[in-house]
Formats: structure tokens, C-alpha cells, sequence
């Protein structure tokens, strides 16, 4: 055994040291430990004021004036955020202006003056807001259900047609679905949301007298601030400050034991399988089979490398396979070979496990070198086959474009974020827990009033009008008014058609920079070490970012319209006394064989059902999913397109409604 070595002694100090030591921290700030998205929101700022003090007389440097800061310089430094950046909300506005009160803490060791903050407040709300017609309109928050999250895992596993380079990303896609419905975690938590490391990312931040040359001189829209930008309180700081008391890392860390916190790190902040453990456990129910239970702890959340709240939730079998957490994550286990036991290579064993001696479980171990490997894995295309990288991590933005494709190929009106399912998990876990559960589970600090501030449903779920009136409630009728499948259509396009694409007129800049594009290259079609390669292909990658973002523009504007248009068509068609059209689910055919049976299996729902019957499903769910996990789909080359339909036979009079605007 290693003994433990000495502690070196400390030398005795002269007398003068600790004076020096008093001296020095007296008069400097320390800086404070901030996380890198918050070093990213403050750099942002730190650009913006460097811009602003560029405009002032010698322009001093943004140090020296931050240090001199007074009302006036905050006003007017949000007066030139109005003019030079392309802001169109005051909740953009207010959030820069909480970003600068944090650089102006930063910078000088104390809090801005209380009265000059809350005039320059006031500023936001009365003038600016007046002078620069800035919108006060809060974003929706949709709240999602279980309704909803059946919707979008029948649909995920039956109807979607959109490829893989695996198909074991369509089965941990599912199980990601399921833990942030029923966790209510943040995506940073399962799935890597590091930003790649930049040389010198935080300039102004990392040289204390030195970082005010490099400065961006590029613009930020409102849609940059980031994803908090849509609080929308319009009374004072308090409310913020609420906010600010989540589990961020702005507390006291006197209660932490940082003696406890893990030495190794691990390369992706992602759930790994070290992470989760998998437990066989002994029946209370005598004579009963023993059950699976999961356990998955939850340590990367907002504000861990400050103040470690690790959070432990714990799952069990669920009968219907499509909502089983358990199921899902055998699978993926047994397609890694993730066991310790060598005999664990199938479900079957996995599942008819039993529990052994005077103890009430066993524990269904990992192998050692497979600890440290994330759960959600990237999937990388070799040669001719696809296979699940053993060592990349999911990251945030693949998830994210999964998930936003995911809820418009299933006809939601709102984006699908997920943040739709962490709202949704708050608003049941209030209605059903206690206050102190309900923290825990969003990981807030107790007595934080953020659920209330930022998660509570916006549509009330109670029936006031039959309370008053002392009538029974339409509860069914109410569930379905509160979440966000309200106003699902899945007939509602996701694309425009060609032609209407073909009827718009072509957009200036993009015309303007092909121009330059072409007389640069002057007709040769090679450019490849010339002296204006590098300017092409600059030119080139604007164009290229001008017609995605062009293209996502017009495809979110007749989405839009479709489902303006669709109600009214609809009340006139039936005014008029025509039959309803009858919809019919188009025909997707699936290219592997396992899917299908998959699909067919998960997506039935079973009623009067045996528990012997129950485990034999879950068993043949998981074997599917297993066979899936070494699949790979074929994409499509080209998108099949739809044909028109034939005229009637007998003229039928449209309604006169406002066509699709062009321009």
C-alpha cells in the first residue's frame, strides 16, 4: 500500500510578507472564475463598448472609461446599441444591459450605483423603447405533454423519413427524447455543448491592461444574445435577480466540499456510461420476476464546476416499450458490448436475469475501458460502412437539428426546442410534488422563484370560468388547450414548392455578390492557386450562408401562411357546402427490415396485455433495436417530388383570400 506523503512545512514568513500581501489585494479586484459561456457574453460586451468608446473624443480605451462609468455613459452606450446593431426587442436591449452591469462589477470590484441603475432602467423602458419603436412582445414558451411526446416518437420511429449514417442514432435520439421529458435536464447535460477551443478566445478578458485592440467589429442580431433573451420583465432588477439565483454558480461556496470533486477529468461533459448504472432488482411482490431499474446521475449541469449539485434519478420498466428508458439503453448497451459479464450479449439474459443470495440486487456492471465513453455518440461514416465513433461525443448543435427537423416533419406550429420538454417536466412535477422535489428535479436553488419566473406555463391549466360559475370542468378539453399540439397539422409544409420559389424575384445582394464572384474569376473556372482564390472562395462562402439563410426565411414565412390560410379555406369551403377533403397518411416504406417491425411493434397500442406478454414485448423491442443499432439506411439521391393534382371535372370557385406575398 502507497503511504500517504508528508505535507512539505511551511517556512516562516517575515513580518513584512502578510503586509505586502494586505497591500496588494487592497488595491487590485480579484476576478472572478467565470464560466466560458459567460466569459463568451462579457467579450461580447467588451466588443461592443470598445466600439463605443472608439466613437468617443481620443478615444480612450474602454478600461479607462468602464472605470469612470456613470449614468450617462450607460445611456448613451445603449443609445449606440440601438443605432449600430440591428437590436428590434427591448428584452435584447436589457439583456446587454445586464451584461454590462456584470462587466462594470467585473472591472471595479463593486456593484454600479443602485440609483443610476435603476434610471438607466427606466431609460430602456420609457425612451429608448419609444424613441427606436423596439418590440416589448415576449416569445412564446410552449409546454409540451405525454400526448405530444407520443406524437413525436410515433412519428420518429414510423414516419420519419430523413437517413442516418447509423441507425443507432435513431435509437439514442429516442432515448434522449425520453430522459429530458423525464428529467427535465438541460441538453448540456446528455450531449456535448462545449464550443471548440479558439486561440485567445476572450482578449479582453485574459489581458488585464492590453485586450482592447481586438476587437469584432461585426454586428450582432437579437436572435445572438442567446436563448435567456426572452425573460420580458418590464418592472425592475428583482426579477432578474430572481432568475439569477438558479443554480449558476453566483452562490456562496462555503457549504462545498471541494475535496469531493473528481481529480481525472473526462474529455466530453456528456453522459457516459460511468454515469448510469443498471440494476437488477429483487420483486417485493413475492413469486413476481425480478425487475430492471436504472439509476443515471446527472453532475454537468448549469453551474457544476462552481457549486457541484450532482442529481440521481432512477428509473424502472415501463410496460409500453416506446416509453421505456430501460429498453432503449440495453439496447444501445448490448450494440457496444458495454458489459462486464461475458455472458450479457444478449437481451434475453439481460431481462430474465435474477437476483441471487441474501441481497436485493446486482448490479449489471460496465466494462472498465468503456467507462469514460460517452452514451450519445457522433456517427462517422467509414468507407462504405457506417459505424458509431467509439470516442466523439453527440454535440448540442447535431441534437438540436434532429430535434427542430424532427418537430417540423411532425407538423408542430411552435419550434421544438428542448426546452419544450424541460417546461413540460416543471409543470407536472408542480402539479404532483412539492415545491423542494420540484427544485431538485430543475436543479434550482430552493426558494429561487424561477419556475415561476421562466418555466410556468402561460396558459393556465385550470377551468376559472367553471369554478366561479361552481359547473364541472371540461378537464379533457382544458389538456388539450394547454400544450403545444394544439395547432399541430401535419399536412403543414416544411418546404415551399418550386414554383413558388420560381415566382420570386431574385434577392440584390446575393445578385451583387455573384457579380463580384464573376469578375473575378473573369470566365476561368479553375481558380485554384491564383492571386483572387482567396477572394472567391470568401465571396463564395457568403453567397453560400445568404442562400441557406434566404431559403430558411421564406420556408418559415409560408409555413407561416399556411397555417393562416389553411382555417380560413377550410371555413369557407364548408360555408359553401363542400365535403371535407379526407386525409390520408402518406406511405412510408422503409428500406430495412428491422425498422419496420420495429415500428409496427412500438407504435401498437396493445390493450388487456399479460405481464408474461409484457416482457416477451419488451424483449423483442430490444432486439430489434439492437439489430437496428448495425443497419444503415440508403439516403435518397434526389427528393421524390409530388404531383400535381389533376383539375376537376366541374369548376369549383376558390375563396378569395390573399395570396402567398412574393416579396
Amino acid at each position: 500500500v502507497e503511504r500517504r506523503r508528508p505535507k512539505p512545512k511551511v517556512q516562516p514568513r517575515p513580518p513584512e510578507y502578510y503586509q505586502n500581501l494586505i497591500d496588494q489585494h487592497n488595491e487590485t479586484t480579484v476576478k472572478a472564475n467565470y464560466a466560458d459561456s459567460t466569459k463568451d457574453n462579457l467579450q461580447d460586451i467588451i466588443d461592443k463598448f470598445s466600439r463605443f468608446c472608439a466613437h468617443l473624443p481620443k478615444g480612450p480605451l474602454w478600461r479607462t472609461i468602464i472605470r469612470k462609468c456613470s449614468k450617462g455613459t450607460t445611456i448613451a452606450f445603449l443609445i449606440h446599441i440601438c443605432e449600430v446593431d440591428r437590436v428590434k426587442k427591448r428584452s435584447t436591449v436589457h439583456q446587454y444591459y445586464l451584461r454590462f452591469k456584470m462587466l462594470f462589477n467585473r472591472e471595479n470590484g463593486r456593484h454600479m450605483n443602485t440609483n443610476d441603475a435603476k434610471e438607466a432602467l427606466a431609460y430602456i423602458y420609457g425612451p429608448l423603447t419609444r424613441d427606436y419603436d423596439l418590440d416589448i412582445t415576449v416569445k412564446e414558451k410552449p409546454v409540451l405533454c405525454v400526448d405530444d411526446l407520443l406524437l413525436l416518437l410515433n412519428h420518429h420511429w414510423a414516419r420519419d423519413t430523413s437517413t442516418f449514417p447509423t441507425e443507432r442514432h435513431r435509437v439514442q435520439f429516442a432515448l434522449i427524447l425520453l430522459l429530458l421529458f423525464a428529467t427535465g435536464c438541460r441538453p448540456a447535460e446528455l450531449v456535448d455543448a462545449q464550443k471548440k477551443k479558439k486561440k485567445r478566445r476572450w482578449p479582453g478578458l485574459e489581458d488585464d491592461e492590453t485586450g482592447d485592440g481586438d476587437v469584432d467589429d461585426n454586428g450582432f442580431e437579437d436572435d445572438e444574445v442567446g436563448a435567456d433573451a426572452d425573460f420580458g420583465f418590464d418592472d425592475h432588477d428583482s426579477a432578474v435577480a430572481d432568475l439569477g439565483s438558479e443554480n449558476d454558480g453566483n452562490g456562496s461556496d462555503d457549504d462545498v466540499a471541494m475535496s469531493d470533486i473528481e481529480t481525472e477529468l473526462r474529455q466530453f461533459d456528456a453522459l457516459c456510461y460511468e454515469d448510469v448504472r443498471l440494476l437488477v432488482v429483487r420483486n417485493p411482490v413475492a413469486g413476481e420476476r425480478d425487475v430492471l431499474a436504472m439509476e443515471v446521475k446527472l453532475a454537468h449541469h448549469k453551474g457544476a464546476k462552481r457549486r457541484p449539485k450532482p442529481t440521481i434519478f432512477f428509473f424502472t420498466e415501463v410496460d409500453d416499450p416506446i416509453f421505456c428508458p430501460i429498453t432503449h439503453l440495453v439496447s444501445l448497451a448490448i450494440a457496444d458490448a458495454a458489459f462486464e459479464a461475458p455472458s450479457l450479449t444478449t437481451v434475453e439474459r439481460v431481462f430474465e436475469h435474477k437476483v441471487w443470495g441474501p441481497v436485493q440486487c446486482t448490479p449489471l456492471s460496465w466494462k472498465q475501458e468503456i467507462l469514460e465513453t460517452p452514451i450519445f455518440r457522433q456517427d462517422k461514416k467509414l468507407a462504405d460502412s457506417g459505424v458509431a465513433s467509439p470516442t466523439l461525443a453527440l454535440t448540442y448543435s447535431q441534437f438540436r437539428d434532429c430535434l427542430n427537423r424532427l418537430g417540423l416533419a411532425a407538423g408542430f406550429l411552435e419550434k421544438l426546442t428542448s426546452y419544450c420538454f424541460r417546461r413540460g417536466t416543471a409543470n407536472i412535477v408542480d402539479r404532483t410534488a412539492t415545491d423542494a422535489v420540484r427544485d431538485q428535479v430543475m436543479r434550482h436553488n430552493p426558494n429561487s422563484a424561477v419556475y415561476n419566473g421562466a418555466y410556468i406555463n402561460e396558459r393556465v391549466p385550470f377551468d376559472v370560468l367553471s369554478a366561479v360559475l361552481e359547473r364541472p370542468s371540461a378537464d379533457g378539453i382544458l389538456r388539450m388547450l394547454t400544450h403545444m399540439s394544439l395547432m399541430r397539422d401535419p399536412r403543414a409544409p416544411v418546404h415551399p414548392p418550386e414554383d413558388v420559389l420560381a415566382a420570386l424575384p431574385p434577392d440584390p445582394s446575393i445578385v451583387e455578390l455573384e457579380q463580384q464572384r464573376a469578375q473575378l474569376k473573369a470566365g476561368a473556372y479553375r481558380i485554384q492557386g491564383t492571386e483572387v482564390e482567396a477572394e472567391v472562395r470568401r465571396l463564395t462562402a457568403e453567397i453560400n450562408i445568404a442562400r441557406t439563410r434566404r431559403q430558411n426565411i421564406i420556408s418559415e414565412e409560408y409555413r407561416a401562411d399556411y397555417f393562416r390560410r389553411r382555417p380560413l379555406e377550410d371555413i369557407e369551403r364548408q360555408n359553401r357546402g363542400q365535403q371535407e377533403e379526407e386525409y390520408t397518411e402518406p406511405v412510408v416504406e422503409h428500406q430495412i427490415p428491422e425498422r419496420a417491425q420495429l415500428a409496427e411493434l412500438i407504435c401498437t397500442h396493445v390493450a388487456d396485455i399479460t405481464p408474461h406478454d409484457i416482457v416477451a414485448r419488451r424483449i423483442h423491442s430490444a432486439g430489434l433495436m439492437v439489430a437496428l443499432c448495425r443497419r444503415r439506411e440508403v439516403p435518397r439521391r434526389y427528393r421524390l417530388r409530388v404531383a400535381l393534382p389533376q383539375p376537376p371535372l366541374i369548376k369549383e370557385e376558390s375563396p378569395d383570400l390573399e395570396p402567398f406575398p412574393l416579396v
